[in-house]
């Protein structure tokens, strides 16, 4: 089979990983398996994991607020002083040309009321349509940073069971997962944020 990066890193390393973590949930010696068997395991275990990470998707997007690409198409709304935001975003991660991509896209899709998914899908059709872009790049970084998400909260909730009487672990296992969910939340944006810029090129 033809590893490629993505594969390499969001499959095969989060496989062996939560394999790890079940050998040492349930006592299972796993030095003793053939090498090829043990990396064949582990890519099944990461693929499935990469498939449960994908379901897990809209509810990441629930606790985060949304999702990245509506939040970027949305008009910012004023502040308790009646200002308003020239930028959308979340934290560092700003797109300042909100509004023009906005009346571009409904402007391509001849739709005046098209909503945030729609103009998306438009500029994602835009972005994908030539190879020398960053967008795969992005979108690999963000599918791998929800997959790891996804890994720790799986392995926090396999190995804890025998770990729940030591409280420091608990303060690990929370502190993990709010920095795995932060940095899941920031690729999502920059992912979105660099097919808008992709779209916007093409104007």
């Amino acid at each position: 089979m033809n590893f490629k990066y993505y594969d390499v890193f969001s499959t095969l390393i989060s496989g062996i990983v939560l394999l790890f973590t079940l050998s040492i949930a349930i006592d299972w010696n796993i030095t003793n398996i053939n090498v090829v068997i043990l990396l064949s395991l582990a890519y099944v275990i990461g693929y499935m994991l990469n498939a449960v990470s994908a379901l897990l998707e809209p509810l990441y997007h629930w606790v985060m607020g949304g999702k990245p690409s509506d939040k970027l198409l949305k008009v910012p709304k004023p502040s308790c002083c009646g200002k308003m935001r020239n930028y959308t975003g979340f934290g560092r991660i700003r797109f300042y040309e909100y509004e023009k991509a906005i009346r571009l896209l409904r402007q391509d899709l001849d739709d005046a009321k098209a909503d945030e998914k729609k103009m998306f899908g438009k500029a994602m059709a835009y972005s994908n349509s030539t190879d020398k872009t960053r967008v795969p790049d992005f979108n690999a970084h963000y599918a791998f940073s929800r997959v790891m998400l996804t890994l720790v909260i799986v392995s926090v909730s396999i190995i804890m069971p025998k770990l729940y009487d030591l409280w420091w672990t608990w303060l690990i296992s929370v502190a993990v997962i709010l920095l795995a969910g932060q940095r899941c939340k920031e690729r999502g944006y920059y992912y979105a944020r660099e097919v808008l810029i992709e779209y916007l090129k093409t104007k």
